[in-house]
């Protein structure tokens, strides 16, 4: 049976889920940083270990856009598995949006403006709790849509 301190430690896995697309779609590094533990390991697919490799790669990122909220990710069917007191792991679907898109920059969907569609993927999570905060372990991610991604192929957009 479920106790009140699971619900609890699962709705804020969720909460760290949202905060983390908000903190990215607004370009608040010291937000995103917040979110991640210091072993942080990444694999959007190919793997970034610890925050300073993660967040040069969002640098990267955010240079193609010209302000925040450019890029919406919405997260949906968020599943949590509690793995012991401090740890779970959990999968949830992304939608990758560009709200605004520019000539030039490598940040452009199939179909520009008229399809703000940039991606459609599968996040699958590991999380540790950190002086009483849920945070980050470990980040997959699958790309579903435009072309699948199985782990081994490419973002659908460059970032140099």
């Amino acid at each position: 049976m479920m106790t009140l301190e699971d619900l609890i430690a699962r709705e804020e896995i969720r909460q760290l889920r949202v905060d983390y697309s908000t903190a990215f779609d607004s370009m608040d590094e010291a937000a995103v940083r917040r979110n991640f533990a210091d072993d942080i390991l990444c694999e959007f697919p190919e793997p970034y270990e610890g925050v300073e490799a993660v967040l040069g790669l969002y640098r990267q990122h955010w240079k193609h856009l010209r302000a925040p909220l450019e890029t919406l990710h919405y997260v949906a069917n968020h599943a949590i598995e509690l793995t012991g007191s401090d740890t779970a792991h959990g999968h949830c679907l992304l939608l990758d949006l560009v709200t605004r898109q520019h000539a030039g920059s490598a940040i452009v969907t199939p179909g520009g403006e008229a399809n703000p569609l940039l991606l459609i993927g599968r996040y699958d999570d590991h999380y540790v709790r950190q002086d009483g905060r849920w945070k980050f372990a470990r980040i997959a991610l699958t790309i579903l849509w435009p072309t699948r991604s199985d782990k081994t192929g490419a973002l659908p957009f460059k970032v140099d």
